[in-house]
């Protein structure tokens, strides 16, 4: 990413200089997973079904930026020192960036 950014690629432009290769994954599978019946796995999904699924794949694949890696180590750590350690239940108990 870093390199991308510094060189002025076109993906760092098209992506705001943010998580461009994340971003970049984020779409392409979408592009793939969409454009051909035969990969589509998501079409037996209700609309909603799909939204959230869509929101999880996105947001797992924005978490493999590095850059963000010892803020998100730093935050689980105080959570399980504050509260214990929780289960997520529901997608929706995440902070999606949608």
């Amino acid at each position: 990413n870093a390199f991308l950014i510094q060189q002025k690629h076109k993906l760092a432009l098209r992506y705001n200089d943010v998580s461009v290769l994340e971003n970049r994954h984020s779409a392409v599978l979408f592009k793939i997973v969409l454009g051909r019946p035969d990969c589509n796995i998501f079409s037996t999904l209700s609309p909603e079904q799909y939204s959230t699924c869509r929101k999880l794949i996105i947001y797992s694949i924005m978490q493999t930026d590095m850059t963000h890696h010892f803020q998100m180590i730093t935050s689980l750590e105080k959570k399980v020192n504050m509260e214990g350690v929780h289960v997520i239940e529901t997608v929706e108990e995440h902070n999606f960036v949608a």
